[in-house]
């Protein structure tokens, strides 16, 4: 028997018939994240599903009833908003993909956009600020569920003939950093001194340098739009 519709308030635009995470078409069997907002394929939906229903909860838009207030997310939401917040918030769709998966759903940007939807679907004020999260827990050997190490693994600079992030070319004018929470090497403007930060779990009070991936830049206000309009997508 053939599976009903979603419901109009749910039809996806072009962007949300492909896999948000691998961009594989998925118009047929449509799964989503709810914190996100996002569609996903079967096997990405597998993947969301080990990163714990506190990051993301999963749901098919066949085979699963949504109450009115996953269909409020959805609504609200949708890959290409995801995709444009992350953009404007120091999150380019290459460096997103770069990370694992699980360290891309514990970053700044992702933790403040799940709380944006949120507060719009309770009709409270979004927040603005973005706060560090804690990496996911790891397993035995100190690896992530990607595979990715929590500590920090630092780029040796011979590896590392263009930025991680931004893919600017190093030569005399342009120096190598490191972030010091994540260990790439990085440009200056992708470590700038906004993002620098102290190193508590070390001990070290004073400042150092970061990555915007790791300490995006603090939300920029434009003149006529309050706090209140930032990640409305509109």
């Amino acid at each position: 028997m053939a599976s009903a519709p979603p419901p109009p308030s749910l039809r996806a635009e072009e962007e949300d018939t492909r896999c948000f995470e691998c961009e594989a078409a998925c118009a047929d069997d449509v799964w989503v994240s709810l914190p996100h907002a996002v569609r996903l394929c079967l096997r990405c939906a597998g993947a969301h599903r080990a990163l714990g229903v506190q990051i993301s909860f999963v749901r098919s838009l066949s085979l699963d009833e949504l109450k009115p207030a996953e269909e409020a997310l959805l609504a609200r939401g949708g890959n290409a908003r995801f995709r444009r917040f992350l953009e404007e918030n120091g999150v380019p769709r290459h460096v997103w993909l770069e990370l694992e998966l699980d360290l891309r759903y514990h970053t700044p940007a992702a933790d403040l956009y799940r709380r944006i939807l949120l507060a719009e679907v309770q009709g409270s004020d979004p927040p603005t600020d973005l706060r560090l999260v804690e990496p996911p827990p790891a397993r035995a050997g100190g690896e992530r569920s990607g595979g990715a190490r929590t500590r920090a693994e630092w780029t040796p600079d011979a590896e590392a003939p263009v930025c991680q992030l931004c893919k600017r070319k190093f030569w005399l004018l342009e120096r190598r950093h490191h972030c010091r929470r994540c260990g790439r090497c990085v440009c200056g403007p992708c470590s700038p001194k906004e993002s620098a930060r102290p190193l508590s779990q070390l001990g070290k009070a004073v400042p150092v340098r970061h990555c915007v991936l790791c300490v995006p830049r603090p939300a920029r206000t434009l003149p006529g739009i309050g706090p209140a309009m930032m990640g409305s997508g509109k």
